[in-house]
């Protein structure tokens, strides 16, 4: 029988992931709760109120215990990169789906300026140089000026960079080489997805998926080889 409310309980959300992982027990969900790996909320009762969100975050939870042998601790660390909108090598496969694409025409979900510095941990002055430099889009909603979420892995990513010297003029050559390889895509994919129906919209997600994964396996390599050119006593 569906359920009329939309949350599941305890009992249900072990009910549901136990096909994936057979020994999860109620006390192991506790458990993830107590070391803050899952933050349910509460009904007036005191009963624990698991949404979706909650179920995928388990999910991910175990995976990376079970297939990477990560210790919470490392997990921890890696759900609050990925809350502020970073995703690391082990959590990329998990997480990233072909559906999940942003494309052009989507509507995403924007985050106040005034608040990057708070939650992110950004300094709004870098943010606003990132924008000269077209790293990123400042855009206007309802709170004034945001910044679009695709866009906050690119500024942590840039602000990272920082330790080594590398300042946002510096990064425009990726702006450039995103752009190129956007509009390959479109050279390769429009002529055939002309019309859009739901059908050639989903077949347009899943093509620019699978290219941008080829893309990246022919990326690397030629990075690898140019560096080794490069550093040929070292790499």
């Amino acid at each position: 029988m569906a359920r009329s409310r939309d949350y599941m309980t305890i009992g249900e959300l072990v009910e549901g992931l136990q096909p994936a992982h057979p020994d999860l027990t109620i006390s192991k969900i506790r458990f993830l709760e107590d070391e803050g790996l899952v933050t349910p909320e509460r009904t007036a009762g005191g009963y624990r109120k698991f949404s979706s969100h909650d179920a995928a975050r388990v999910d991910l939870v175990l995976r990376l215990q079970k297939e990477h042998f990560l210790p919470l601790a490392v997990i921890r660390e890696k759900l609050k990169d990925l809350d502020k909108g970073r995703i690391s090598e082990e959590l990329r496969p998990m997480v990233t789906r072909p559906e999940a694409v942003a494309l052009p025409f989507d509507e995403v979900e924007a985050v106040p300026l005034e608040q990057i510095q708070s939650t992110m941990g950004l300094a709004t002055t870098f943010i606003r140089e990132l924008a000269e430099f077209s790293l990123v889009r400042i855009v206007k909603g309802e709170h004034g000026e945001e910044l679009r979420r695709a866009d906050i892995e690119v500024a942590h990513a840039a602000w990272d960079l920082r330790k080594f010297g590398v300042e946002p003029r510096h990064l425009r050559m990726y702006v450039t080489a995103a752009e190129r390889e956007a509009a390959l895509f479109s050279q390769i994919l429009v002529p055939t997805l002309r019309h859009r129906t739901p059908e050639t919209r989903q077949k347009l997600v899943e093509s620019i998926g699978e290219l941008s994964k080829l893309t990246e396996e022919l990326r690397r390599p030629l990075l690898k080889r140019a560096l080794a050119d490069t550093f040929e006593d070292v790499v």
